[in-house]
């Protein structure tokens, strides 16, 4: 499709409705009564299907964001044999003692903990919250705990959002805390995955640092009219490091007319430092005033083929909604490093929008801008005509996650 003007853009979609509504809600399952939990040791055989294998529908040729072929390092399999299994009811309790007893039970062997059916509470996911789990788990072990809803995605829900703290030596896959959001504070060797969110954030706030964190196929697909960041990675008193974000989708933020807010997709901030974030297979859609920005204490920041959708691009697929700041700084940025040198690096990515930073190094990746930012170490390969790919363009590499696209993709759980 041709270009369109701001002043044609926003005219036209300041009228649409408040916010896009990315697919149905996901009804909530009925609690499970009782605290009883049944364990088994010794081989007990494969859960169905394997993320490599799986039948994962539309989303399965995307390019970029969730596929169903993405799964957390060090973690079993779907179709391995498992060492030690116990089912647990959805109680926090229960799946703490569950972790506990896989750890004591196969330290060195392939074990999960698998919820039956319910409701899981939630305290909220704000930096000082109550932890629904802390001091669970432990480092050094042969294979993370996997740690899966026994009747597959959906099937486990929650009453509010969560903050994990102290969790260590586990993989949680299939939990869909949507429309909640979940903090991580001080977890180390740790994996979140095939998840719907509103948000999935780090804050780095507790006694130890956060680190070895992957998301995994975690997926905020709506966006929303709010004064805040869609996701972010803050340290508050601890470093965080090697924090991954592997095949993810993330809606943007718009904020109001009139506020002063500074809305980022995905944003790192806190004074302490900030050592590795890889963002892989990823597609991310501009905020207000960026996709991305880096921050002071960070490094490794790497793109590695990933989508960075902004300028007016991600307009075709989130319009404004009424009551939203019309871009009156400018167009939304794919990547705001303002000032920032040698922090990023990126390799088969693709970047639409302004981005700003000298870059580490640079390896078959495009760019729309026809002056494209400097780099240590290769180029920015120019591509203009990006600025007016189509909602077809868009759909062909990133298909919209939808609630039965995602169920799909997910299924092999």
């Amino acid at each position: 499709m041709p270009p369109i003007s701001r002043r044609t853009a926003l005219a036209a979609l300041l009228s649409a409705a408040p916010v896009l509504i990315a697919g149905c809600g996901l009804e909530k399952s009925a609690a499970t009564p009782g605290a009883a939990s049944t364990a088994s040791a010794g081989a007990t055989g494969s859960a169905a299907g394997s993320p490599a294998t799986a039948s994962v529908g539309a989303l399965g040729t995307a390019e970029f964001g969730p596929t169903g072929r993405h799964w957390p390092s060090r973690t079993p399999a779907l179709t391995d044999t498992f060492d030690f299994t116990i089912e647990v009811n959805a109680t926090w309790a229960a799946i703490a003692d569950g972790i506990k007893q896989a750890i004591a039970k196969a330290p060195k062997g392939k074990t999960r903990v698998l919820v039956k059916p319910g409701i899981l509470p939630g305290y909220g996911a704000g930096s000082s919250k109550t932890p629904v789990l802390k001091n669970v788990g432990k480092t050094g072990l042969a294979n993370r705990v996997l740690v899966a809803p026994r009747d597959g995605v959906g099937t486990v829900s929650f009453s509010d959002s969560i903050r994990f703290e102290l969790v260590a030596g586990v993989s949680f896959v299939g939990f869909w805390i949507f429309p909640n959001s979940m903090v991580l504070s001080a977890v180390q060797d740790f994996a979140w995955a095939w998840s719907k969110g509103q948000a999935f954030n780090i804050s780095s706030n507790s006694a130890v640092p956060t680190k070895d964190v992957e998301l995994v196929e975690c997926v905020t697909p709506e966006a929303r009219l709010i004064d805040a960041d869609t996701w972010a990675f803050r340290t508050g008193g601890q470093p965080y490091e090697n924090i991954s974000v592997i095949g993810c989708y993330l809606a943007p933020s718009y904020k109001a007319a009139g506020s002063s807010a500074h809305c980022d997709t995905l944003q790192q901030s806190g004074d302490e430092l900030k050592t590795g974030l890889l963002i892989r297979d990823s597609v991310v859609f501009s905020s207000t005033n960026a996709g991305f920005i880096p921050s002071g204490g960070a490094s490794g920041v790497m793109f590695d083929h990933s989508l960075m959708v902004g300028g007016d691009r991600m307009l075709l697929r989130y319009p404004l909604p009424a009551g939203a700041n019309a871009f009156t700084s400018g167009l939304p940025a794919a990547i705001n490093g303002a000032g920032s040198v040698d922090q990023m690096s990126a390799k088969n990515s693709t970047f639409i929008g302004n981005v700003r930073g000298k870059f580490l190094s640079v390896e078959s990746t495009t760019i729309t801008a026809t002056n494209p930012p400097a780099a240590t170490a290769g180029k920015f390969t120019s591509d203009p005509s990006l600025s007016s790919i189509d909602a077809a363009w868009l759909e062909s590499r990133s298909p919209m996650p939808t609630d039965e696209r995602l169920r799909a993709a997910w299924a092999a759980l």
